[in-house]
């Protein structure tokens, strides 16, 4: 397993911690490796002069315009493909220029594996009217990127919540984290649920179940110092 995370205190006191951790734990070693440049789970993630930069990670090492294998129906999958990727590029991407090789990443992706360039100009437009949608006459540019992406990440939240409002049994619970385990939190608080509501006959009978989100109580750029 691989975990990722910001530090911004001394390179001593988070030897400390991790030492501490390996007493604790000897039978589940943790090694650790710090840098300001670093790949973790398909995005590529970089501290550039105190400002956090991300953008879509591709491995080097593995064969570069693959879709995913589709059975029966490849064509609606892949469709379904390119939608997941564009909004993929819009939240990694932190700048322009990144999302524009994302984009021309993923047309010569679906021409290189035979669909048209009718098939490649009808998604993207669909996708740019669509999610999120823009204002009509609005250029999406460099100077307009910035607001395209907000309005993504507020029309993600949104479906969030309209799924969560489809699905009554399902409960999304936030707290902010500012330091700990949260683990070990998440645990505590699963364990207090049914200690304290789980021989509810008539609770139980509901069968719901709770996820817990974490937010940070401060931005990512504010744990970066140039």
């Amino acid at each position: 397993h691989m975990g990722f995370l910001i530090w911004h205190g001394s390179r001593d006191k988070l030897n400390q911690c991790f030492n501490e951790l390996n007493q604790q734990h000897p039978d589940i070693p943790v090694t650790i490796s710090v840098g300001l440049h670093v790949n973790f789970l398909n995005v590529d993630i970089e501290n550039r002069q105190g400002n956090l930069h991300t953008c879509v990670y591709h491995d080097p090492n593995q064969q570069p315009f693959l879709l995913p294998y589709a059975i029966n129906y490849p064509r609606i999958s892949h469709r379904q493909w390119v939608r997941f990727a564009l909004l993929r590029a819009g939240q990694y991407c932190s700048s322009w220029d990144d999302f524009q090789d994302e984009r021309i990443y993923i047309e010569l992706t679906c021409l290189a594996n035979g669909y048209s360039l009718d098939f490649v100009e009808y998604h993207m437009e669909q996708f740019f009217t669509r999610f999120p949608p823009m204002d009509r006459g609005i250029i999406l540019n460099r100077w307009t990127y910035p607001t395209f992406r907000t309005r993504l990440f507020t029309y993600m939240r949104e479906q969030q919540q309209r799924q969560l409002k489809n699905n009554p049994s399902f409960i999304q619970l936030s707290y902010l984290f500012d330091w700990g385990s949260r683990c070990e939190f998440n645990e505590k608080f699963d364990r207090l649920w049914w200690q304290i509501l789980g021989f509810d006959t008539n609770f139980r009978k509901l069968n719901l179940r709770v996820k817990l989100i974490s937010k940070h109580c401060y931005p990512s750029n504010a744990y970066f110092f140039p």
